[in-house]
């Protein structure tokens, strides 16, 4: 018996070195692939970091702008620590420094940072002794150590005490006794307060004086006077927000400069 032959050559194999071509080739378009796609991916994150961020300024901007222009005066303290039960306005608002040009003349100005910010808000109607209102805007730093990193920035406000009546206070009229009711330095997520942003940095100092070194970053509150009274100037905020993971370079910031003066 006899079998019809297969004509050789009729079915044609891949050889080995044509598959290792064909996944090679396959490989480096899946990479390319999978490449363009996590770009895609570390994108999208990063634009969602960039979008939180310009929120939580947009919205403290508003906030913060809002209430001091209904604050009557404001103090600027090195830390919440300084409010500690044991406060004396006299003396432990932040330490106003001297800038003189090479004259001496008409370009003095006096400069106080601090990382706690009191606005205060007084009665009109029928006294100016009573306080209705105080503000504080305060970051979780007591050391300039803790004040060159990121920190959270807190915000606490008292209850609106009202204006009293014509032939009686409101009870409220020492600023003093008030702040060291609230006494932050001993509980700084005190009941009543919030959280405004998990993660914020100061202004890098360009040039170290005293009391700055190399690399120091300012408080995220100024004041800035003519003269050497604490409150007769305007306030000034230095402030970034941060967002993302740095290790991962996906790290998403905003900043802003914010001038701004109490209604007088």
């Amino acid at each position: 018996m006899t079998f019809p032959s297969t004509p050789r050559g009729g079915k044609k194999a891949f050889s080995l070195v044509e598959v290792i071509v064909a996944l090679t080739l396959f490989g480096v378009v899946v990479s390319m692939c999978l490449g363009t796609f996590l770009f895609g991916l570390r994108m999208m994150y990063k634009d969602t970091q960039r979008l939180i961020t310009n929120a939580s300024l947009r919205s403290f901007m508003a906030q913060i702008s809002k209430e001091t222009l209904d604050a009557s005066y404001f103090y600027v303290f090195p830390s919440y620590t300084t409010l500690d039960g044991t406060l004396n306005l006299a003396a432990d608002f932040s330490s106003l420094l001297q800038f003189q040009d090479a004259a001496d003349n008409d370009y003095d100005k006096w400069v106080a940072h601090g990382d706690c910010l009191v606005l205060v808000t007084r009665t009109s109607v029928y006294r100016t002794t009573d306080i209705r209102q105080v503000r504080i805007y305060y970051r979780v730093t007591s050391t300039q150590a803790s004040m060159n990193a990121e920190a959270p920035i807190r915000y606490y406000e008292t209850a609106d005490w009202g204006e009293g009546s014509a032939v009686a206070s409101n009870g409220h009229t020492n600023l003093q006794t008030e702040l060291n009711a609230i006494n932050l330095s001993a509980n700084p997520l005190i009941a009543g307060s919030r959280q405004l942003s998990a993660r914020t940095v100061g202004r890098l100092v360009a040039a170290p004086y005293t009391p700055y070194a190399a690399g120091d970053r300012y408080p995220v509150f100024c004041t800035e006077s003519p003269d050497g009274t604490t409150t007769n100037g305007f306030i000034s905020i230095n402030m970034e927000f941060v967002n993302g993971s740095q290790a991962n370079q996906l790290l998403s910031s905003s900043s802003f400069n914010y001038t701004i003066s109490p209604r007088r």
